[in-house]
């Protein structure tokens, strides 16, 4: 596995791992999409040829694993997560679904089956639940297997205001990545935002940023960023992996490397619940701790530095010279007077 994806999903009316039996005792199933197309046929049909079905195949007993707490006055806490593992059993159909003369086939010739892992996870009187995949197709039918009721509107927790990603990139080129004395960002590596101008908005993305020079002009531009790919390092981590406003990720696990020693705990399992249980939420407390002054001081002045880089770069690379400059300098200094 060199990649994993993760979205997060806060559960409703759910305080702890022991309220998930009823949850994992539930079914789904939904008319075939292409049944409903041909009724003729459909009416001759058996019941269990016309739907999927959604199910739990097989759900893990909770385990425990020990995160840093999150706190503000500096001492050393540690904090159990409780998780468990459960795999979900999800049926979608197949390109190829009548024979040659234009019957369905049976049901187990036009209809896939696919394993979805998920792990759940408690914190405090919270359950969040972690959809193992990138396929949105694949998310929904999950979600209709938990149950939407079952699925909280918003999660407050693990949203992440864009300003938190323009905070990164300050402390990367500003402070050498320190956002404490325990956590470096070591590598900022691209991004995915939006910037608009007086018509229309426009995305900006680059996955491979030299000296950010891509990144530093989508910045001091006023674009907004929606994703960051970043590498970042503690005592017990050092992981790289794209995360966006909503706390979806992708773990690069080429690069992603799990540095606590005697622990138990899978690879895949410590480096979500590492990240979720602690890692993200501890960058969103420290970005708290200075979102005031970083806003009102420090971003517009880094902005500014920052695009003046860019002007730099684009100067040398393209040998422009003053005076080629001398007549927009002279239309911007009357502009101004």
């Amino acid at each position: 596995m060199s990649k994993i994806y993760s979205n997060i999903f806060l559960l409703d009316n759910i305080d702890s791992l022991s309220s998930l039996s009823e949850l994992f005792s539930r079914q789904h199933s939904e008319l075939l999409t292409h049944v409903k197309k041909d009724e003729k046929q459909v009416a001759r049909m058996d019941e269990a040829e016309k739907y999927f079905n959604y199910y739990w195949k097989e759900t893990g007993e909770p385990e425990e694993i020990n995160v840093p707490g999150i706190n503000n006055n500096g001492n050393f806490t540690e904090e159990i997560i409780l998780y468990q593992k459960a795999v979900a059993n999800l049926e979608y159909t197949k390109k190829k679904k009548k024979d040659s003369k234009g019957i369905f086939l049976p049901k187990a010739e036009r209809v896939n089956e696919l394993d979805l892992e998920s792990l759940f996870f408690q914190k405090g009187n919270k359950v969040y639940v972690l959809v193992i995949t990138s396929n949105d197709y694949n998310i929904i039918r999950f979600k209709k297997l938990i149950g939407e009721q079952n699925i909280a509107r918003k999660n407050p927790e693990y949203s992440l205001d864009p300003d938190i990603f323009h905070w990164l990139f300050y402390v990367y080129t500003e402070r050498n990545g320190k956002l404490n004395e325990d956590t470096h960002v070591e590598n900022i590596s691209g991004f995915v935002g939006n910037i608009s101008d007086d018509a229309n908005i426009f995305t900006g993305t680059s996955y491979h940023t030299t000296e950010l020079i891509a990144t530093k002009a989508f910045i001091s531009n006023g674009g907004e960023l929606k994703k960051v790919t970043l590498r970042v390092r503690d005592e017990d981590i050092d992981i790289t992996c794209m995360i966006n406003e909503n706390s979806n990720i992708v773990i690069n696990c080429n690069t992603s490397e799990k540095l606590r020693v005697m622990d138990s705990t899978d690879d895949v399992a410590f480096l979500l619940l590492y990240l979720y249980g602690y890692l993200i939420l501890k960058l969103k407390q420290l970005y708290m701790n200075e979102s005031d002054s970083f806003i009102k001081e420090d971003n517009p002045k880094f902005s500014k530095k920052i695009g003046i880089d860019v002007i730099k770069s684009i100067v040398e690379k393209n040998n422009i010279l003053l005076k080629d400059l001398e007549s927009f300098l002279l239309a911007d200094s009357l502009e101004q007077a």
